[in-house]
């Protein structure tokens, strides 16, 4: 970059001449300078497969990005709200995406890969949160994530009982997250109904008035002998927990991985099959 203190003619001017692009600026000294910066007359894109391969995986995960940002913008505790969160979602991720790519490119995966310029995001067993809350072991995920259970003491199925298994207190939440039957990223929070008396008994004729709902869809929740069942959908993909537990410095967050079907489209090699590729000459690691 070259600077000039009369300008790139006889005064200081802004814009591009040639392969010379014209700003003003200011020196250190705060004095204004003519900037002038060359464009390069090529540029290089060799689309290799390598190159192909990392952008397949980041565009996965930005894709999930997108459907999960209500949740992944607060959800890592010990790191800033907003963009922060979200960054450690997508170093975090991306690590994972990328290591599941090289140890199951065909079978076995546990992402779904996007396809050149798909939108819309995949099934994955993507991190969601993480922090330094414990997820009682009444609250669970069914196999292959197709809903969640809360388990309560079998002498005790109260909304005492419902608090004294959970841990939750009046200013605490817990939400369930997952993939519905369009593998569509869903989620919806509970809170315990504080208007009910904790001598309240659960049955199926109240347990819609259990908790307050709010989120994306509105679940079916069921109770049958001691367990609650929470589903997203009648066909749900997908699932984990957050539970949200208040302290005097706001809140503290679970680790929570979403427990996917097995095998979600697409496998890498299927999809980096749709990724333009360019040429990459033989000695750089191009084939002859």
């Amino acid at each position: 970059m070259a600077k000039s203190k009369s300008g790139g003619t006889r005064s200081y001017i802004r814009g591009r001449v040639g392969a010379d692009v014209y700003s003003i600026g200011k020196d250190a000294a705060g004095n204004k300078q003519q900037v002038v910066r060359s464009l390069a007359e090529t540029v290089s894109n060799p689309q290799t497969e390598a190159q192909m391969k990392g952008r397949m995986i980041m565009s996965t995960v930005m894709q999930s990005v997108s459907a999960m940002a209500g949740i992944i913008d607060h959800s890592f505790d010990n790191v800033p709200n907003g963009q922060p969160n979200i960054s450690e979602f997508i170093r975090r991720n991306y690590a994972l995406v990328k290591a599941d790519v090289a140890a199951h490119p065909s079978s076995g995966n546990t992402f779904g890969i996007c396809k050149y310029n798909e939108k819309g995001e995949k099934i994955g067993a993507y991190l969601i949160s993480s922090g330094s809350a414990n997820l009682p072991v009444a609250i669970a995920i069914t196999a292959l994530g197709a809903g969640g259970t809360i388990t309560l003491g079998a002498d005790d199925i109260t909304v005492g009982g419902l608090k004294a298994v959970t841990g939750l207190g009046a200013d605490d939440f817990l939400t369930m997250c997952g993939y519905d039957a369009n593998g569509v990223f869903q989620f919806v929070r509970l809170h315990i109904n504080q208007e009910l008396a904790d001598t309240t008994a659960i049955s199926s004729s109240n347990i819609a008035d259990v908790f307050t709902l709010e989120g994306t869809v509105a679940p079916t929740i069921s109770i049958a002998s001691n367990v609650i069942t929470v589903m997203l959908d009648a066909s749900q993909k997908g699932g984990a927990w957050i539970i949200s537990k208040k302290t005097q410095s706001g809140y503290n967050h679970n680790e929570a991985t979403l427990t996917t079907i097995a095998t979600p489209d697409y496998n890498a090699d299927t999809a980096l099959a749709t990724y333009p590729k360019g040429s990459q000459r033989f000695l750089n690691g191009g084939d002859l």
